[in-house]
Formats: structure tokens, C-alpha cells, sequence
């Protein structure tokens, strides 16, 4: 393990990158579930293309919260944070 890593987690400090990665993900969960919220809400009063168009953004944004999630748990794994 790199001393500098050790010394950080030792000292209980927290990693700068792995905070806005966290950020980052919980900012995708968020939209993700307004998406979903959205498509929910529609699917009785909207037209089939109303709802075709916010099924497309549901599946982007859950694909922006599966690479968010990914973005982080490599980081935590490459840098033990």
C-alpha cells in the first residue's frame, strides 16, 4: 500500500475525488428517480409518443446512475478510499 494512502486512511482523512464521486452518483439517483416519477405519472394521461419519449430518458438516466456507480467503485477500489 502507498505510505501516502496509509498515512490518509490512518489519519481518517477523507479523499476529495471519492466526495465529489459520491455527489456525482447521488445527483444521478436523484434525476434517475425524478425520471421514473415523470413516467409514472404520465402513463395514463400522455400519448403513446409522450411516453415513449420519457421512457427513453428513464433508460439514459439510469444508465447515467450505472456509470456514476462505476466511476466510483473503481476509484474506491483503485485507491482503497
Amino acid at each position: 500500500m502507498d505510505s501516502a494512502l496509509h498515512s490518509t486512511k490512518r489519519l481518517g482523512l477523507f479523499c476529495e475525488e471519492k466526495v465529489v464521486l459520491v455527489a456525482n452518483y447521488s445527483s444521478a439517483v436523484i434525476a434517475y428517480g425524478d425520471a421514473v416519477a415523470q413516467l409514472e405519472n404520465g402513463m395514463i394521461r400522455e400519448s403513446k409518443e409522450t411516453y415513449a419519449e420519457r421512457r427513453r430518458l428513464v433508460e439514459a438516466a439510469r444508465s447515467i446512475c450505472e456509470a456514476a456507480l462505476k466511476e466510483l467503485d473503481e476509484h474506491v477500489t483503485a485507491h482503497g478510499c
